[in-house]
């Protein structure tokens, strides 16, 4: 009895299966569609968030560099300014010391000493000695 009520509508059997198929697999590409739009829009969103990322990244740079090439000029003005100073300070060292050769020349000279022995001991030119000589002699 229900053999024979299967066979007698196996044809609508078949359909109804073929049909349940044909929905199941129109329902599966549907859910597929879905599943591409939100996985296409996570990747936007994604690429939008690494461009963003990229764009920040690239302006801290400059400002970095910009920082730096402050900070280069900063230091090129800094050395020339050790450098002026190092200069004024052998200048002020040359200075002091010509004029303790001149003190030394001088006390020499109002000691009584003769002009060979001041410029062997001070190492100054003839005539600076006998400027010395003629100014500080008494």
């Amino acid at each position: 009895m229900f053999i024979d009520f299967l066979l007698s509508n196996f044809e609508i059997f078949i359909f109804l299966s073929i049909l349940f198929i044909l929905v199941a697999f129109i329902l599966l590409f549907l859910l597929q569609i879905q599943n591409f739009r939100s996985n296409k829009n996570s990747i936007i969103e994604y690429a939008q968030s690494i461009n963003n990322t990229s764009k920040e990244i690239k302006e801290y740079l400059i400002v970095v560099g910009n920082l730096l090439e402050h900070q280069k000029k900063e230091i090129l003005n800094i050395s020339e300014k050790i450098v002026f100073i190092e200069r004024e300070i052998n200048k002020l060292g040359n200075i002091k010391g010509s004029e303790d050769v001149l003190n030394l020349a001088i006390n020499m000279v109002r000691q009584g000493k003769s002009k060979e022995e001041i410029i062997d001991k001070t190492g100054l030119r003839e005539d600076e000695v006998e400027a010395i000589y003629t100014y500080y002699k008494k």
